[in-house]
C-alpha cells in the first residue's frame, strides 16, 4: 500500500470515530433535557400527599409544576393553562402563601385536585372543575396535617 491510501484510511477511521462519538454525546445530552427531572422535594410532597388523601394513582395522572411549562408534553395546552389558572385562583384565594411547598397537581377526568404543603406543616387539597370553558371552579378543599 502506498503512503496516499494508509493516509486516506487513517484520515476516514479518525473522522468516522470523531463523528459517531459526537453523535453519541450529544444524542445523550438531548435524550436528558428532554426528559422532566423533578426534585426529591417535589417527589416527597406528591408521595405525602398521596398517603395523606388516599389518592389512587392508578386513577389519576399526576404533574408538577415544571410540567406546564410550554416545552412539557405531559399534559395537553388546555389543561396546563387550566391549572395556571386554577393555581392563580387558588392564590387570590389565600390558599398558597410565601413560604409554602410547591404545588403538586392530580387530574382525573374533569377534576384538577391541587396538593400544597404549608410552611406550618398542614397540607391541603383543593379540588376543581375543569370541564367548563373559561375559569376552573372550585369544588371542595381539605386540609389536614402532613404526617
Amino acid at each position: 500500500m502506498n503512503k496516499k491510501s494508509i493516509l486516506k484510511w487513517v484520515t476516514t477511521g479518525v473522522l468516522g470515530v470523531g463523528v459517531l462519538t459526537s453523535v453519541m454525546l450529544f444524542g445523550n445530552i438531548n435524550h436528558a433535557n428532554s426528559e422532566t427531572i423533578h426534585s426529591s422535594r417535589e417527589i416527597d410532597i406528591k408521595d405525602l400527599a398521596v398517603k395523606n388523601f388516599n389518592i389512587d394513582t392508578t386513577k389519576v395522572k399526576q404533574f408538577y409544576r415544571s410540567d406546564l411549562h410550554d416545552d412539557s408534553n405531559v399534559v395537553s395546552k388546555e389543561v396546563k393553562n387550566k391549572a395556571l389558572v386554577a393555581f392563580t385562583e387558588l392564590i387570590q384565594d389565600g390558599g398558597f402563601k410565601v413560604g409554602d411547598y410547591t404545588p403538586i397537581y392530580f387530574l382525573e377526568g374533569n377534576n384538577l385536585s391541587i396538593a400544597i404543603k404549608h410552611a406550618d406543616g398542614s397540607m391541603t387539597m383543593t379540588e376543581f372543575n375543569i370541564s367548563e370553558n373559561g375559569v376552573p371552579s372550585k369544588i371542595h378543599e381539605s386540609s389536614k396535617e402532613a404526617k
